[in-house]
């Protein structure tokens, strides 16, 4: 099994996680900052070549929405960060675990 799919897949999403948290944080320091914008982040999953050593990565950018923050829906966004990033680490930990494993059998 190759680990570089999944290391690559796992390291993509931690940074989309990381933008999403930060995105929130921002939008719920400033919402009650006359003016301000909540800003989101668009996430697209992009896959690279096909069949089982294909791998996918999670683009992420940040974008205007135009609208004040819902200190509701950030403090939500927030969580949800949370919970993707905790996901992706528990992926690269166990990637790394299995990569030893595998290292110690071959040895």
């Amino acid at each position: 099994m190759a680990l570089t799919p999944v290391l690559t897949s796992a390291a993509s999403g931690l940074r989309a996680s990381s933008l999403r948290a930060s995105s929130a944080a921002d939008n719920i320091v400033n919402a009650l900052t006359p003016g301000y914008e909540a800003s989101t982040v668009r996430q697209n999953t992009v896959r690279s070549g096909s069949g089982p050593g294909g791998s996918s990565a999670v683009e992420a950018q940040l974008i205007g929405s135009g609208l004040a923050p819902d200190l509701g829906q950030e403090i939500i966004r927030l969580i949800e960060a949370e919970t993707v990033y905790r996901a992706n680490v528990a992926v690269l930990n166990t990637a790394s675990q299995l990569s030893r494993e595998t290292l110690d059998t071959l040895a």
